[in-house]
C-alpha cells in the first residue's frame, strides 16, 4: 500500500515539474488502397505531417475493398482510404462510419477511374463494347461507376456484361491476359495500361461526384482526431500540389504507380475547394444510397447525417 502511495505521489511530482511531458498515443492504422489519390496518407507519413499535428499513423495497405472491410468489422483498423458505396455497407453493418474527407472528386481536367480496352482486343469505339466483358467489383464503387457511365451515354446497364473480378491485381492480370475485353480500374492503373497499348473509352471525368473517402469507425473517432487529420490531409494536399514530380516518386516507392507507367500518368492534384476537406453533401450521399437500395443491397436508405460528423 505504501508503494502504491509513493508511486501516486512520484508521479504527480513529474507532472507538475515536467508539465510538457507527451504520453505516446497508439497509432492509428489506416487501411490503404493502390489508388493516386491514397498518395495523400503516404504523403502524411513520409514527411511525418501527421506527427506534426499530433498523430500516429499507420498505413495497412490493402488489395480488395472485401479485405479492407473486413479489417474494419474486427477492429484492426481504425479508419481507411474507401469510397461512399462500402463506408455505407460497413455502416449498415454493424460498424458505424463517419466519413471525415474527400480524397478524389471527378472533374473535367483529371481522370480517377476509366474503362480498359485490353490491347489484345479491337475494341475502339462505345458502340463496339455492346455484349461484351467487363471486369468490376460487384457492388462496389468500380460497379456504380459503370452504371453511372452508361447511363452518361443513355446506355441501358445490360449493355456490357458484368464480370465480379473483386482483386485489382486480378483484374489487371485478367485484362492483359485477354481474359476479359474490358476492366474498370483506378489510376494510375488506367495511364500505366495506356502507356501498354490499352485504350481509355470511358471515364469520370463529366461526373461531378466524391469518389473517394476517409472514413473512421465511428467509436475511434475523436473531435480531435477529426479535426488534427483533417488538417494533415490539407497540408499534404498542398505539397503534392507544390511539388508533383518529387511526389510521384513517393507513388513508385510505395507501388501506386508502375515504372512503366510514370511518364504517362498526369500527376494527380487536389482541388482545394472539392478535396480533401470538403464532405459529400446531402444529395450526393442519396445517390449512392439509392443505387444500393435499387440493387436490393441495402433494406433501408440511412440518413445522410449518420454518416457525416456531428462534432
Amino acid at each position: 500500500m505504501k508503494k502504491d502511495i509513493l508511486h501516486i505521489v512520484l508521479f504527480c511530482c513529474l507532472l507538475f515539474f515536467f508539465p510538457c511531458i507527451v504520453f505516446a498515443q497508439p497509432a492509428l492504422k489506416i487501411g490503404g488502397m493502390p489508388a493516386a489519390d491514397s498518395l495523400l496518407l503516404y504523403v502524411g507519413v513520409q514527411e511525418k505531417v501527421f506527427e506534426k499535428h499530433g498523430l500516429s499513423v499507420e498505413i495497412i495497405p490493402f488489395q480488395s475493398a472485401i479485405e479492407m472491410g473486413a479489417a474494419m468489422r474486427s477492429g484492426a483498423i481504425d479508419g481507411y482510404f474507401t469510397c461512399i458505396i462500402n463506408a455505407t455497407l460497413q455502416h449498415l453493418s454493424g460498424t458505424p462510419q463517419t466519413i471525415i474527407a474527400t480524397t478524389s472528386y471527378s472533374r473535367p481536367d483529371q481522370r480517377h477511374f476509366g474503362l480498359v480496352v485490353s490491347p489484345q482486343k479491337n475494341i475502339t469505339s462505345v458502340e463496339e463494347l455492346q455484349g461484351k466483358t467487363v471486369a468490376v467489383g460487384k457492388d462496389t464503387i468500380i460497379d456504380f461507376l459503370l452504371t453511372q457511365f452508361l447511363a452518361s451515354r443513355n446506355l441501358p446497364e445490360d449493355y456490357i456484361e458484368r464480370q465480379d473480378i473483386r482483386s485489382v491485381a486480378m483484374r489487371l492480370q485478367l485484362l492483359m491476359a485477354g481474359q476479359v475485353d474490358t476492366a474498370l480500374l483506378p489510376e494510375p492503373l488506367v495511364s500505366t495500361l495506356e502507356a501498354r497499348g490499352a485504350a481509355v473509352l470511358l471515364d469520370d471525368t463529366n461526373l461531378r461526384l466524391p469518389l473517394a473517402v476517409i472514413s473512421f469507425a465511428k467509436e475511434k473517432l475523436t473531435p480531435e482526431v477529426y479535426t488534427q487529420f483533417r488538417q494533415a490531409l490539407n497540408e499534404c494536399a498542398d505539397l503534392i500540389n507544390q511539388y508533383p514530380e518529387k511526389y510521384k516518386e513517393t507513388m513508385l516507392h510505395c507501388k501506386l504507380l508502375s515504372q512503366d507507367g510514370k511518364d504517362a500518368y498526369t500527376m494527380i492534384g487536389f482541388d482545394k475547394k472539392n478535396t480533401p476537406c470538403y464532405l459529400p453533401t446531402e444529395q450526393e450521399l442519396d445517390l449512392y444510397f439509392t443505387w444500393l437500395y435499387d440493387r436490393k443491397l441495402i433494406h433501408t436508405k440511412p440518413l445522410a447525417t449518420e454518416l457525416l460528423p456531428n462534432f
